[in-house]
């Protein structure tokens, strides 16, 4: 009996404490008349319900629930559709080699090994300012995979620049893309020499003349001679047997000599000059490789007879 009716005066104090203001922990007897709860301590604290990333975002409670996410180090309220971070007016910001957990929308984080500053969408972070990228060496679609139209790539360790046209990235350099017989070179020079892509033409005149100077001096007989079409002025090759050359024979007459044999056989008549004594002289030709001096050049004793052949 005396178990049932203290039972009864706790319920009745409970009904009675539920209407009252209540106060814990120092000076019980003071409480503000606005107050509902008060908590008074100089070496006690409130602790909040302290759940992790994942535990908090499975609680759906009442708007203005409080609880201390032990990830982002931070009291988080629930606004009655998302829970906002209190910490830094809202927004997070870190600096660390490793993107921090627990982020809320709009968390900056600034990457201390690459010092790129990024925000969080919700889902990752974006890189802020993502333009120009950089790093080191050329980009590629596994250096970069994020490339849209229009970005910009410099490469810490030559300088170059890159475009990125929607499907491959483009080096720019100085701006000047040298093809055509020419070459860029890794410090941006552009020199002469490279793969001619497509028929080129070197107009020059009377005034605005095409020289080399300081060309070796070449005997080799099996080397190529460079010659132009008369027509187009196309460069060629040529061996150099190709071109006209000539044979010769210097015979000594006998008295009343006429007939002296060719050093070549005979093709054409226009391509042999005579000489006697240093002087040109008519000839006819008798056969293949034999021709005969015109009848007032009948040789004397000891004429020098020279027939030149030009081939």
């Amino acid at each position: 009996m005396k178990f049932y009716i203290i039972f009864i005066g706790l319920i009745g104090m409970g009904l009675h404490l539920c209407r009252a203001q209540v106060k814990i922990g120092d000076n019980l007897q003071t409480i503000d008349g606005s107050s509902l709860l008060e908590l008074e301590s100089t070496s006690k604290t409130l602790v909040l319900t302290r759940v992790n990333l994942s535990q908090m975002n499975t609680i759906s409670p009442l708007n203005g629930a409080m609880v201390y996410n032990t990830d982002a180090n931070c009291v988080f309220v629930f606004d009655g559709l998302t829970w906002k971070n209190l910490c830094g007016a809202g927004i997070s910001v870190t600096t660390s080699a490793l993107a921090p957990s627990g982020s809320q929308i709009g968390d900056i984080w600034i990457d201390s090994g690459s010092d790129v500053v990024s925000v969080w969408d919700g889902a990752v972070f974006v890189p802020i300012g993502s333009n120009p990228k950089s790093g080191n060496g050329s980009p590629s679609p596994m250096t970069v995979t994020n490339a849209n139209a229009g970005d910009i790539y410099v490469d810490r360790t030559t300088g170059d620049l890159f475009t990125y046209d929607g499907a491959q990235w483009i080096i720019q350099g100085n701006g000047i893309v040298a093809t055509n017989g020419l070459t860029e070179t890794t410090s941006n020079n552009i020199e002469l020499g490279g793969t001619l892509t497509k028929p080129t033409l070197i107009e020059t005149d009377n005034t605005n003349t095409l020289a080399i100077t300081g060309l070796s001096e070449d005997n080799d007989p099996s080397d190529m001679l460079v010659t132009v079409n008369g027509t187009t002025g196309v460069l060629g090759k040529t061996s150099r047997s190709s071109l006209v050359q000539r044979q010769e024979s210097v015979i000594v007459a006998s008295n009343g000599q006429s007939q002296f044999i060719t050093p070549m056989t005979i093709t054409d008549a226009e391509k042999i000059d005579v000489y006697r004594n240093g002087i040109k002289i008519g000839f006819s030709v008798v056969n293949g490789n034999t021709i005969e001096l015109d009848p007032n050049a009948t040789c004397f004793q000891d004429d020098e007879i020279r027939i030149v052949q030009v081939f």
